[in-house]
């Protein structure tokens, strides 16, 4: 399989399953919206304490994760090529790791200054 059909079948597949996961959030929301329209015709007292329990931001829960295995896949993907020492592929390889390595670096400096944010407003 040439090189161009390769790349153009990942970009499809990441498309629809990046599409696939978007609907079904958007079926997810339907049935919450559907659920408190219920809700607030039945009991509207009720109903508004849901809506201030889920107005309440959540908590990120799985952000240091997702960016330790994002780093870890990069780190994996460069140490592989080195592995290799094919320095046709090693190019593509690096090329390729520096985005879950950029992402993942993104995701952990967000969770440190969110941690630190937090800190700062607990002393205060």
């Amino acid at each position: 399989m040439p090189t161009t059909e390769m790349v153009a079948m990942v970009a499809v597949v990441a498309a629809l399953a990046l599409g696939f996961i978007n609907i079904v959030r958007l079926l997810g929301t339907l049935v919450l919206h559907r659920t408190i329209r219920k809700m607030a015709e039945r009991d509207p007292e009720g109903a508004q304490s849901l809506v201030a329990q889920l107005a309440q931001p959540r908590a990120a829960d799985g952000d240091d994760r997702l960016s330790t295995i994002l780093v870890a896949i990069g780190i994996a993907m460069i140490v592989g090529s080195i592995v290799v020492g094919d320095p046709r592929w090693m190019h593509y390889a690096i090329a390729g790791a520096l985005f879950p390595l950029i992402v993942g670096t993104a995701l952990w400096l967000r969770q440190y200054m969110i941690e630190r944010a937090r800190r700062r407003a607990s002393q205060q």
